[in-house]
């Protein structure tokens, strides 16, 4: 079958991956990690694929409605998140139209809206076949396959198989049917990168995220490797190892490291960063890491107060915080904090004292967040109870009212800290090696074009 993966336009850089969706702060960009996965099991099943990423290609959305009708799909298999929620469903209520003058295509949406709030996917968007509920399944093509309920995939009648099993297994993607070009991180020099998974989900559960509500499964080693292998092969020497915690399962990071470590016989060339959490992190693993080319880690700090990071589900003292990060540079890794301002609970004083803390750590990088109401997470419930909405945590669409603090004053607050943090020389010194290269100016320039429109 002809199966269209499709990630819809937006006004301005969109995620919409990972069952989380929000929007770029300072330029970055990274490839839809749910329709890579479905990538590998697609294409391994024999399918004819197309893949258009409207956010990383930079299409208008006439450009992408164009390039879809054009391929005459058999299926499509997209994105849809909360943060674009209203131009996302008039992009496919188009694309439907448009496509149903041939032959309708059968429709999969993944994305936060389909996973949390199935109902309200199937009410927008009228053809909507299916919602994937977990990416790391290869639930789509079996459904293709004749497979009346396979896992991963939820019905318009309620109908969803349970999954099963701790572990995961997934050919490796189509990297190649991406542009290389069309992505771009802080770190790195603004070099291409490419997207990998080893784990999917998180196994902890923290109140503003959702990734802890998706379970937990480890991908073997071997296949972890296998991806790396290709995407060194399709000639990137950059990798955004895409876990939402590299170290939930600490034994198999360390294996894939030591895989990835530069023997006489086999380098890969690859340089990496990846997310990790604070505890357990370790000089071991740190040094394992860094040999194995990781370059940057970063850290959920979230809040300057133990209190207030115990609340929001990360019971860990400052102290375990300043130790990983001591250790990662140690090892010769740079850092890039997280955190998140406006938690539940927080007052103003509380904000400022997280931005103290991040401006006090070692760190060469930091990334200032608005506490939103996440579909999926305990702050949305929470929300949904007083009637709030929930907010974009990237931007500046914090509305949801969760914290002691105005949202007019915590966006303040929120440049404030950008303005503090990269000012410093310690943040500065971060980037001039970036600055060798052309590539590494026009990621920083776009860094510093996001930054301004934040003003």
């Amino acid at each position: 079958m002809r199966v269209l993966l499709l990630n819809p336009p937006a006004e301005r850089t969109t995620f919409r991956d990972g069952y989380c969706s929000s929007s770029s702060k300072s330029g970055y960009c990274w490839q839809p990690l749910d329709l890579l996965a479905q990538s590998g099991s697609l294409s391994a099943a024999g399918h004819t694929l197309a893949f258009i990423d409207a956010i990383g290609a930079r299409l208008s959305p006439e450009a992408a409605l164009a390039r879809a009708v054009a391929f005459a799909p058999e299926v499509i298999v997209g994105l849809i998140g909360d943060a674009s929620l209203a131009g996302d469903v008039r992009f496919y209520r188009r694309l439907l139209r448009a496509l149903d003058r041939r032959a309708a295509p059968r429709l999969v949406l993944s994305g936060d809206v389909a996973r949390f709030e199935p109902d309200r996917a199937f009410r927008e968007v009228p053809g909507l076949d299916a919602v994937l509920v977990d990416f790391a399944t290869d639930g789509v093509s079996r459904w293709l396959d004749g497979e009346a309920l396979p896992e991963g995939l939820r019905f318009p009648d309620g109908r969803a198989a349970p999954v099963t099993g701790r572990a995961w297994s997934a050919p490796t993607a189509r990297h190649d049917l991406l542009p290389a070009r069309g992505y771009r991180l802080p770190f790195h020099g603004g070099l291409p990168f490419a997207s990998v998974l080893a784990s999917y989900g998180c196994p902890f559960r923290c109140t503003f995220c959702n990734t802890g509500e998706l379970g937990y499964r480890v991908r073997p080693v071997d296949e972890a490797l296998a991806e790396f292998e290709a995407v060194a092969a399709l000639g990137y020497r950059r990798v955004y190892l895409r876990d939402a915690t590299a170290n939930g399962h600490r034994r198999s990071l360390l294996e894939l490291c030591r895989a990835l470590a530069p023997t006489s016989r086999r380098d890969l060339g690859l340089r990496w960063n990846t997310f990790c959490t604070v505890l357990p992190f370790d000089a071991e693993l740190a040094h394992a890491m860094a040999r194995a080319g990781c370059a940057v880690v970063q850290f959920g700090i979230e809040s300057g107060s133990a209190v207030h990071r115990k609340r929001s589900g990360k019971p860990f003292d400052n102290d375990v915080v300043d130790a990983a990060v001591r250790v990662a540079r140690e090892a010769g890794l740079q850092v890039c904090g997280h955190f998140v301002l406006g938690l539940p609970g927080e007052e103003a004083d509380d904000v400022r004292a997280t931005i103290d803390y991040a401006c006090a750590l070692d760190l060469d990088w930091a990334s200032f967040n608005l506490a939103a109401a996440r579909p999926g997470t305990i702050l949305r419930a929470e929300a949904d109870r007083q009637g709030l909405p929930g907010g974009d945590a990237s931007g500046d669409g914090f509305v949801a009212g969760l914290a002691h603090v105005e949202p007019q004053v915590l966006r303040r607050l929120k440049r404030d800290a950008l303005l503090r943090f990269y000012a410093r020389p310690r943040a500065l010194r971060a980037m001039l090696p970036d600055l060798s290269t052309r590539a590494g100016w026009s990621a920083l320039t776009a860094a510093g074009r996001a930054l301004v429109a934040s003003f």
